[in-house]
């Protein structure tokens, strides 16, 4: 870690406090000259950082930059020290980029990583979608850890990380989230999350080998593409900060993803859930049905009654839904 990024942590930690450049420079075992420098080279990229004699320096609170500094600022010691954290000003997604890595040397079992970006070029969803990924506006993130699971066990981390979405949301804002079957976070009527999972596998024994939860979620967006304008939102200007945001989430996920099998989670899931006794529409390849959504079973799926009274059980795969009359 740069000079730079252990005064922006120090900073992020202190967060609308004054720091000297006394112990600044203590911590990081330099000159108070080579503060100065660092702190100057923050300025320069943005950050607003006020200076008073006597005082030290403080992090402006409206400061919302996405940085790995900002991030391991707002997580628990013990967390920060099992995470890797990168962070990007660009990519073309947080998951391409996590495949990357793991394809440059893997993780060692117990260790996590953290991608992190201020924009994405060509953020996906599942079944081949865009996500939108504005810069400065939201929260683009993959979170990877290596896990011995069989498939059936990882598939299920997608509903885990919705519900981490709803709990670190409704901690930071106060605003209930909903789940809309299986991958979707929607607040007051729109979409402000996708959840995107990729599972590395071994062909030998069909378990997991690493897992990659790819998360977008809509901070401050409010300019959307005309196809998308009427069904997306975001949690409001000003309403959080992406790195608390960020490692709320980080947080969340990383204690569900402790007890895969177990799937903890799946009432919390349920409790969420945005479809559940309501009529939906079934969409797989050319065709479409309608059926009332009656019930998400332990694995995920989702129970529901067709218009001929049969019941049949919904796995994510190649189907989505929406609901009907939208």
């Amino acid at each position: 870690m740069s000079a730079k990024e252990k005064i922006l942590e120090i900073l992020e930690k202190n967060l609308g406090g004054f720091v000297s450049g006394e112990f600044l420079a203590a911590q990081l075992k330099v000159s108070r000259t080579a503060v100065w420098k660092a702190i100057n080279a923050l300025r320069a990229k943005g950050y607003h950082i006020q200076g008073i004699t006597k005082l030290g320096y403080a992090l402006a609170e409206d400061t919302d930059r996405f940085t790995a500094a900002g991030i391991g600022a707002c997580l628990p010691p013990t967390l920060r020290e099992q995470l890797t954290i990168l962070s990007y000003n660009t990519l073309d997604s947080s998951n391409n980029e996590a495949k990357r890595q793991l394809a440059a040397g893997g993780l060692a079992d117990g260790q996590m990583l953290l991608i992190a970006t201020e924009q994405q070029t060509a953020g996906r969803g599942r079944l081949g979608r865009s996500f939108y990924s504005p810069p400065g506006t939201g929260v683009y993130m993959s979170f990877v850890f290596s896990a011995s699971a069989p498939l059936a066990d990882a598939v299920g981390i997608t509903g885990a990380a919705a519900v981490a979405v709803v709990r670190a949301v409704r901690r930071l804002t106060g605003k209930e989230a909903k789940i809309k079957w299986v991958n979707d976070v929607f607040l007051e009527g729109k979409k402000i999350c996708g959840i995107l999972t990729e599972a590395v596998t071994s062909l030998e024994n069909s378990r997991a080998q690493q897992i990659v939860v790819g998360i977008g979620i809509n901070c401050a967006t409010m300019d959307f593409p005309e196809e998308i304008a009427a069904v997306a939102g975001s949690l409001g200007e000003g309403s959080v900060r992406r790195c608390a945001l960020c490692a709320a989430v980080t947080q969340e996920l990383w204690g569900f993803s402790q007890h895969l099998a177990q799937r903890p989670w799946m009432d919390e899931y349920r409790d969420a859930s945005l479809v559940l006794g309501r009529e939906i529409l079934c969409i797989q390849g050319e065709q479409t049905f309608r059926a009332v959504a009656q019930a998400i079973d332990d694995h995920g799926g989702l129970v529901v009654c067709c218009a001929d009274g049969s019941s049949k059980t919904l796995h994510s795969g190649e189907i989505s839904i929406r609901l009907a009359g939208r």
